[in-house]
């Protein structure tokens, strides 16, 4: 029985198959299968698995396209490894990933789940950027509320733990069944990021997220809104009535803020700090903990709220951003001492000091 299973399922992936596929092949750690699915290519994907003469290599051929993750699931249940790497067929791992992550597994017995760090790649392997993820548990499993702190790409799990505890990939989802398999592993078992970049995730013009990107937006957000509906004991009609809610909650977790209603934001930072209290309790973390995790969840609005703050200036909308750095001081008043910070007052006084001239002028 091999010690990991590399779980590939593609579907017309001719172009970038062999990079992948040699990827894994040259590993440093070699006692693995390589469990390719042919998803019913009409492309000459086949031909290219068949030209590798591998005897880790299992080619398991559907006989119509199944999708992505009914195909998953296929192959997580014909995995023989005790840890399931997962593989696109557009990605490259790094030669000592599988290493890394064995080693680290079989040094931390109870975790369920480990990715890594990654590189975008664009469609011709150029480097575009190394990205970053959480590596603590805890961290994780906040984050994981308001996105997906893992690539799918460079996951490795414990099979037995994770299928007979967790189940399967769910196939409601098409596009984001990792995010929600994820989300569930992380709300019951320890997770991890390596703090090194051991895959490369490739952008190209045919991924999924740049063909399909609004339904998979849609997945993701009923995900993510069902990850913060769990914790703070939501029921189902609950979940459907606070999503305009959630979509000014996330932005204050996440960099992709522009333009909010204030109204709506104060009740955001009230629904995030419930949401807070209800995660500590959850994860039993301990006073210490708490304080800590609290303490980083409301710097983390409150620069949020500057950027904020400084979009609605540039709009000349001075009454917003006062309320926007009363709530952000309240949050953390340290925010005072930053330079973003003094900006904004420098520029909402002279831009006030402005308007009350013209005015003076306009009377007179």
């Amino acid at each position: 029985m091999p010690k990991v299973t590399v779980l590939m399922a593609v579907y017309n992936g001719e172009r970038y198959l062999k990079e992948a596929i040699e990827s894994i092949l040259n590993q440093t750690f070699q006692d693995f299968e390589f469990l390719i699915i042919n998803d019913g290519s009409c492309d000459s994907t086949r031909e290219i698995i068949k030209s590798y003469q591998d005897s880790r290599i299992r080619l398991v051929e559907n006989s119509s396209n199944l999708g992505l993750t009914r195909s998953l699931n296929k192959g997580l249940k014909l995995a023989e490894g005790e840890f399931i790497v997962r593989q696109d067929a557009d990605d490259i791992s790094e030669p000592e990933r599988l290493s890394k992550q064995v080693a680290f597994l079989e040094t931390h017995f109870n975790v369920a789940l480990v990715g890594t760090w990654y590189k975008e790649i664009d469609a011709w392997g150029n480097l575009i950027g190394n990205r970053k993820l959480p590596c603590d548990c805890t961290k994780i499993r906040w984050d994981i509320l308001f996105y997906c702190p893992f690539v799918h790409s460079a996951m490795m799990l414990r099979k037995s733990i994770v299928i007979k505890q967790i189940g399967l990939y769910d196939e409601a989802f098409v596009y984001a069944q990792d995010y929600d398999l994820w989300s569930r592993i992380a709300r019951s078992l320890p997770v991890a990021n390596l703090n090194e970049y051991l895959i490369k995730l490739r952008i190209n013009p045919e991924s999924m997220t740049a063909t399909y990107g609004s339904i998979i937006d849609d997945e993701t957000r009923q995900i993510m809104t069902a990850n913060i509906g769990y914790l703070l004991d939501w029921e189902q009609n609950k979940v459907e009535s606070t999503k305009l809610l959630f979509r000014t909650m996330a932005p204050l977790m996440i960099d992709s803020i522009d333009s909010m209603n204030i109204q709506m934001v104060t009740k955001s930072i009230d629904k995030i700090l419930d949401l807070q209290t209800a995660f500590c309790q959850y994860y039993k973390l301990n006073s210490t903990e708490s304080v800590n995790q609290r303490t980083k969840v409301c710097i983390r609005m409150s620069y949020q709220l500057i950027k904020l703050a400084h979009c609605s200036l540039n709009q000349d909308n001075y009454n917003s951003v006062w309320q926007l750095l009363v709530q952000a001081y309240r949050l953390h008043l340290p925010i005072l001492l930053t330079k973003t910070h003094a900006r904004i007052i420098l520029k909402l006084l002279i831009g006030q000091r402005l308007i009350k001239r013209i005015s003076y002028l306009t009377q007179s």
